[in-house]
């Protein structure tokens, strides 16, 4: 839904039903007028947000009922979609069809991780404490580099500063010097 900020007046609406245990931890993504969001179980989807006679309306570009992230924001670069999936694999989407690009075949933790963007590369940090640098590509997933950061699970976003990378676990902040 979306809301105007000035006096709380509910702008538009779609409905986006959860099926069993479902979470909407992600945050919604929003390029120009397009709002991409996700929710476990339900997939992906985007709509494209319109100025109507005194209102808006809400128009559904896609639905990828295959991927969504769990416990993560999707990370949008170069017109495509990077996260990890409910079921711990990472994915690529095209953003403007809403098409599976890739899936990683490997099981990176429960569905909980961090993405963020490192200039060309990102960075995905999942529960496993397994640091992965891929490169942003829509066609085939590109693992760049693995690094074990943590013995004990990690849930916060790796922050990035220069060439310094600081990763939170349970019991501690370590960083990591990039060369």
């Amino acid at each position: 839904m979306g809301i105007a900020a000035a006096d709380g007046k509910l702008l538009w609406n779609l409905p986006f039903v959860p099926q069993g245990r479902a979470y909407n931890a992600a945050t919604p993504i929003v390029e120009g007028q397009t709002v991409i969001y996700t929710g476990a179980g339900r997939g992906t989807k985007a709509v494209k947000i319109e100025k109507q006679a005194d209102g808006f309306t809400a128009k559904e570009l896609w639905s990828n009922p295959d991927l969504a992230p769990q416990f993560n924001t999707p990370v949008l670069k170069d017109g495509l979609l990077f996260g990890l999936s409910n079921r711990g694999n990472l994915f690529c989407i095209n953003a403007q069809t809403g098409q599976s690009a890739w899936t990683d075949t490997t099981q990176h933790g429960r569905g909980f991780a961090a993405i963020v963007c490192a200039d060309s590369c990102l960075l995905a940090l999942p529960n496993t404490s397994e640091l992965i640098v891929f490169k942003p590509d829509g066609k085939k997933y590109s693992e760049i580099a693995r690094y074990k950061v943590s013995d004990t699970p990690t849930y916060a976003h790796p922050i990035i500063s220069g060439n310094r990378v600081f990763v939170k676990d349970e019991e501690s902040v370590a960083m990591w010097i990039v060369e």
